[in-house]
């Protein structure tokens, strides 16, 4: 993604272009209202590219001080509150927690910075605003320099980071990884010689300052790293460095640009490409507050979600059609091979038939006698079904004796279809051929034993004709019960008499209509 770096001093402003991993060469805008004008009509070709401003300035104060350890919203209030009273006059305020204390309420260890002088920057703002660009943060190089330390793997005790920069010599002071204070000097000249012996000089300072501030404790080492062009670190190895119980390392810009991964190493170029070249690989979020209603890049960023959506969406809908006109061709190709089959097996067929022996019955005809043989064999009427389903019932009915059974058939209706079954011999009806006949079964039986419970007779035969209604091909009609109940019925007998021989006998009818 494209985005332009502007790298801002309190002399000008300095624009490169981050592209496919690279930065372009500087355009730079004097510190003027005639620079301000012309970094406006430079952003008015790219109006949809994002801007990242670092701030390289003097006028940029630090103080390290402890609040209540609280969280959530009170503890933003009590932030905001401290930054309010430190730095009452700026809009360009920022707060970072760095630990807590060992001792006592164990508080939280904060770092309180501003940009004491917000005139330096504001008509860059205005110029940037007036084209409407997105302003993606403003970011201070001091506290960049964290993740640089992070990024060079500097040890966790005291070390003074030494950059040279356009803007000049900056300190960096870190303690455990922390930063505790940084300063910028600007220099006279960037001749190698001169910037040697200004760091040297400023060293100095730096050390005596640490010293009585108690920065850094009587005998603790303080690590000297340099980070600069090759030739500056040969003039500063040329001089005594190292002093006291300090150790000295040099960096050069091309070994940390390879050290970060960056595409093209920065040979002949200062620290502060590099710190641009970091932002733009990995950058944190904004230092200092964005002008107020700024929604711009919020605007931004939803116009890139909806391009990134609609290109998504693009892709599937080709993706989509892609696979279904593959599908369409496989499907073709298919179709293709099933006529050739299809026509194959014609003229195979065919051919068999040609060479078959003459005679005087038409193939067509001779399949028509099988159909019929196959309807004669389909539609033939056997008792062995029905007769089946009658005995699986009374095998749970042992006291039913049957005395006689009967099987009829009758003229019926072909209930089975088998046309409508695939592969089936047409309907009989059509050829004229009789259809399956109606069978029916007439039961005659008795209760043996029966000890002249008529009730527990009715019980038994009722209980047979509910089984046999079960099955839905059968219809069963009661002839004759052991018992007639019905109301026309005629009881007679004489009283004080009893029957010896006393039977139960029963008659049912079982009609079943298709299988």
């Amino acid at each position: 993604m494209r985005k332009h770096l502007l790298y801002l001093t309190n002399n000008q402003l300095t624009v490169r272009l981050w592209q496919r991993g690279r930065l372009s060469d500087g355009t730079e805008f004097y510190n003027d209202a005639s620079g301000w004008a012309a970094l406006s009509a430079y952003l008015s070709a790219f109006r949809h590219v994002p801007v990242y401003v670092l701030m390289d300035l003097i006028e940029e104060d630090f103080q390290r001080d402890t609040i209540p350890h609280v969280l959530g919203k009170t503890r933003q209030n009590l932030i905001d509150r401290r930054l309010l009273q430190l730095y009452r006059d700026t809009p360009y305020r920022h707060a970072s927690r760095q630990g807590r204390e060992k001792t006592g309420r164990k508080d939280d260890v904060m770092l309180f910075n501003a940009l004491t002088n917000p005139a330096l920057i504001k008509p860059w703002i205005d110029a940037i605003s007036q084209q409407q660009v997105p302003i993606a943060g403003i970011f201070s190089c001091a506290l960049l320099s964290e993740l640089l330390f992070k990024k060079l793997a500097l040890p966790g005790g005291p070390v003074l980071l030494i950059t040279h920069q356009s803007s000049g010599l900056r300190q960096n002071f870190f303690y455990h990884g922390h930063l505790r204070f940084s300063r910028l000097i600007q220099l006279a000249n960037d001749a190698p010689d001169s910037v040697a012996d200004a760091t040297i000089q400023e060293i100095a300072r730096t050390r005596l300052f640490l010293a009585n501030a108690r920065l850094l404790q009587r005998g603790e080492a303080l690590q000297l790293v340099a980070l600069d062009h090759p030739d500056y670190l040969a003039s500063l190895q040329q001089r005594q460095v190292e002093s006291g119980d300090s150790t000295y390392r040099s960096i050069s810009i091309e070994q940390a640009s390879a050290q970060l991964g960056l595409k093209s190493a920065l040979q002949n170029d200062m620290a502060d490409v590099l710190m641009l070249a970091l932002l733009s690989r990995t950058p944190p979020p904004s230092h200092y507050a964005l002008p107020e209603k700024n929604n711009t890049y919020l605007l931004w960023q939803i116009r890139l979600a909806c391009h990134i959506l609609s290109a998504a969406t693009l892709a599937g809908c080709l993706m989509w059609s892609g696979a279904n006109a593959l599908e369409a061709m496989n499907a073709a190709e298919q179709l293709r091979g099933h006529q050739q089959a299809t026509l194959n097996n014609q003229h195979r067929y065919a051919d068999v038939l040609a060479g078959m022996p003459k005679t005087d019955v038409n193939p067509h005809d001779m399949k028509a006698v099988v159909d019929v043989h196959a309807l004669l064999v389909q539609n033939n009427a056997t008792p062995n079904a029905i007769l089946n389903r009658i005995s699986t019932v009374l095998e749970h009915l042992p006291q039913l004796q049957l005395n006689d059974l009967r099987w009829e058939v009758s003229g019926g209706k072909d209930l089975s279809d088998p046309a409508a079954q695939p592969g089936a011999v047409p309907d009989a009806a059509l050829l004229g051929l009789p259809v399956r006949p109606a069978e029916t079964v007439t039961l005659k039986g008795e209760i043996v034993p029966f000890d002249g419970n008529y009730r527990r007779a009715l019980q038994m035969v009722n209980q047979l004709v509910a089984e046999l209604q079960q099955n839905q091909t059968l219809e069963v009609s009661v002839l004759h019960l052991p018992l007639d109940t019905g109301a026309k019925a005629a009881l007679s007998g004489q009283a004080g008499q009893e029957n010896d021989n006393p039977s139960a006998g029963f008659e049912l009818k079982v009609s079943a209509h298709g299988h």
